[in-house]
């Protein structure tokens, strides 16, 4: 069966290209024919590149205290006056619903936010309950039990070692609404070294723990847990989501743990919660970064093996090395899809890979996009 893929997917490329050389399809992975991706371009040009998100085919970038909306080749700004003078932003999302994009600024623990099409100011609040911030997230589950609610917004929080639930209100307010995850017990439901955050097709929170004895990206239902309740309003656990698993593993009659994990394989029935550092494929030594395509798999930042991992319903599907000449430590990924025609399926064309510490953003190209923009070109990896 797989030949004979092969081989379909050979002749298409040759109908595509016409009479001459013949073009070496790659071998499908996954759902579809993405088999790895290769650099594009690098660019050095970026003043201390903080995050980056994307929205509509936009990118939205954080870099030296200045908002910037870029074109999808990350090659100019749009147009658009950059956002300046925040005292220090560290990390911003958007808000597809409501084309909002919003920016943490640590200097006075306060988030803005802005219209995505222009970067016109829209509003602003205090968060003194926020110390930090290294990732955003807007999701919607159970804002329903918040009067005149219109999202959450998740902050994680690595100095107070929670990830904070807001509520955007439709008077554009921002309300604590207690917290997804702390990391005070050993159970999937708390994170110990909170860090990348992002949303899968599911309306799930998917989660970076970069904690030495974990190395994993859990996976949320972050809707707040209204019996986890205490009468102490000091509570710092209150309403918390839950750790819901990437998938079954048939044949277990007692599940791993591993179901509700990326980066962590024990066999049927073991319970242990322990991880530790690893190059092996699958597995991560500090996770920081995570994001996910319309064919939902998802993209990690194993930060300190400079390199992403891809996964689909949390099991290893392959990775590539951010710089195979020199070692970058990767902490933030944007992933931009495309779909060929109405009834394709969606699939990662780019990836845009953040490594700070150089000042670089890294763009790669899947094998699809490449093809479908150079017909008759071989695809190297």
């Amino acid at each position: 069966m797989k030949k004979l893929t092969l081989l379909l997917l050979l002749m298409m490329g040759l109908m595509i290209s016409g009479c001459g050389e013949k073009i070496a399809i790659p071998e499908p992975k996954g759902l579809f024919s993405v088999s790895a991706y290769k650099e594009a371009a690098a660019y050095d040009h970026i003043d201390d590149p903080r995050q980056l998100v994307d929205h509509l085919g936009a990118l939205f970038l954080l870099h030296g205290n200045t908002l910037s909306k870029m074109d999808q080749y990350l090659q100019a700004n749009e147009g658009v006056t950059p956002v300046t003078g925040f005292g220090n932003a560290t990390s911003l999302c958007v808000m597809p619903s409501l084309n909002v994009v919003f920016v943490y600024d640590e200097a006075n623990t306060s988030v803005s936010w802005y219209q995505t099409d222009d970067l016109t100011f829209l509003g602003s609040a205090t968060l003194p309950g926020v110390l930090s911030a290294v990732s955003m997230v807007t999701q919607s589950s159970g804002i329903e039990l918040v009067p005149s609610g219109i999202t959450f917004l998740y902050l994680s929080d690595p100095t107070s070692g929670v990830i904070h639930r807001y509520a955007f209100l439709e008077t554009w307010e921002l309300i604590p609404f207690g917290i997804l995850a702390n990391g005070e017990g050993q159970s999937a439901r708390f994170v110990h070294e909170v860090g990348g955050l992002s949303v899968d097709l599911e309306g799930r929170l998917l989660v970076c723990d970069a904690d030495p004895e974990r190395n994993w990206v859990i996976r949320f239902d972050s809707t707040p847990d209204t019996l986890d309740t205490t009468p102490d309003e000091t509570d710092i656990d209150p309403m918390r989501g839950l750790a819901v698993p990437f998938r079954v593993d048939e044949g277990c009659a007692v599940q791993p743990t591993a179901v509700y994990v990326m980066g962590n394989a024990p066999g049927c029935g073991e319970t242990s919660w322990e991880g530790a550092p690893s190059e092996e494929p699958g597995e991560f030594h500090s996770p920081f970064g995570v994001g996910m395509d319309g064919s939902a798999r998802s993209f990690v930042c194993d930060t300190e093996n400079s390199r992403v991992q891809i996964f689909k319903d949390g099991l290893y599907d392959f990775h590539f090395v951010v710089d195979a000449d020199v070692d970058r430590r990767p902490v933030s990924i944007s992933v931009l899809d495309r779909q060929v025609n109405p009834s394709s399926t969606f699939y990662a064309a780019y990836l845009f890979v953040m490594v700070p510490d150089d000042g670089l953003i890294f763009k790669y190209i899947s094998s699809e996009e490449f093809q479908d923009r150079n017909p008759g070109i071989p695809f190297t990896p």
